[in-house]
């Protein structure tokens, strides 16, 4: 029987795994938000308002948090937590620096914007998904002792180093 290499994901590792997950699913959510009020006013959606218009998230930003979703390395929901070894510091690393590039993006948008403009609850909720999300990707980082075990397709997991 085939088994892999798994680190044994303490609460710490699932919720932290859990949280980034719905914060980029509601990034997603936000700039497909923005895409379909593009014409309109939506405070949740809008980063900022004038009275020239609204500025929003481009729909070009979807593949930030879609990105993100693919890259975050998965905690198994059902006992025992167990994450897949292989990749996992390089998969988390290359999400967190779509974190950072996404909210360094993002502040340079809200920072660009004329004296005119009035920020809106999407600027407040992006910039807190964002960096909730980038601290809970931090969070996933395994110990430096995090024990591992071998997980076979029976769903058993025998403890190793």
């Amino acid at each position: 029987m085939e088994s892999r290499e798994v680190y044994l994901a303490g609460t710490r590792l699932f919720v932290a795994s859990v949280v980034a997950r719905l914060c980029a699913a509601g990034l997603f959510i936000g700039v497909l938000g923005a895409a379909f009020t593009w014409g309109k006013h939506s405070a949740l959606f809008d980063l900022a308002n004038s009275p020239h218009g609204a500025a929003k998230a481009e729909l070009g930003y979807l593949f930030g948090p879609a990105l993100i979703l693919i890259l975050l390395p998965l905690a198994r929901r059902r006992e025992p937590h167990v994450a897949y070894t292989s990749r996992y510091r390089a998969r988390l690393a290359a999400a967190a620096l779509l974190w950072v590039i996404g909210l360094a993006l993002l502040l340079n948008h809200l920072i660009g914007l004329d004296s005119e403009y009035t920020l809106q609850a999407g600027a407040y909720v992006a910039t807190a998904l964002i960096t909730l999300g980038l601290l809970a990707t931090l969070a996933m980082w395994p110990a430096r002792r995090q024990p591992t075990g071998e997980f076979d397709r029976r769903g058993s997991v025998a403890e190793g180093g």
